[in-house]
């Protein structure tokens, strides 16, 4: 079963791994990087601080804690318990990769601390604001986040599906422990 599942995870890896084209590549290497994303970070505090003043501040502490939860799981737990190595360290899938400027990642990659970051982020936002169309935009910015690591090949599939799961449920667990503390 694990070794179907995994020639499964490789197949749509490969197919979805679509390096070595620009301006691709150079698009996908910085929208995997947080920091390009502050400005939408900085629009969706606006948000909340027009919709809720100065209790927007329990929203924005709320949702780096669900980032920090999610990290802290999938990188300090899950990752070093799992020990899967990422498709761009695997020597027989390598030369089927085209690493875009050499970026490979650590080691291991299950689950994709950036796909259960997004997740828990896009999550927080739209739970937040509770408007169909920043949903949208949070999910859409979440999604694109998260295909860079295909993209750039250090993440199979599996990796990112099971960071969003992780970072959903765990996002989740934090909001209902929240309201049940009335402290959002």
């Amino acid at each position: 079963m694990r070794d179907a599942i995994d020639a499964w995870d490789r197949a749509l890896l490969l197919r979805l791994h679509l390096a070595g084209q620009e301006p691709w590549d150079t698009l996908m290497y910085y929208a995997t990087k947080t920091w390009v994303w502050l400005p939408l970070f900085l629009w969706w505090g606006y948000l909340l601080y027009r919709k809720y003043g100065r209790a927007a501040v329990r929203w924005s502490v709320f949702t780096l804690l669900a980032v920090g939860l999610t990290d802290f799981v999938c990188g300090r737990v899950l990752k070093p318990l799992v020990e899967r190595r990422r498709p761009s360290h695997e020597e027989a899938l390598r030369p089927a990769l085209h690493l875009v400027r050499g970026y490979a990642g650590g080691t291991y990659g299950f689950p994709s601390n950036h796909a259960a970051n997004s997740a828990a982020i896009a999550f927080s936002v739209a739970i937040a604001l509770r408007q169909r169309f920043i949903t949208y935009i949070a999910v859409g910015w979440a999604l694109l986040h998260s295909y860079t690591r295909l993209y750039l090949g250090v993440h199979y599939p599996t990796d990112v599906f099971a960071g969003w799961f992780i970072g959903i449920i765990l996002t989740g667990s934090l909001y209902l422990l929240a309201k049940w503390r009335k402290a959002l």
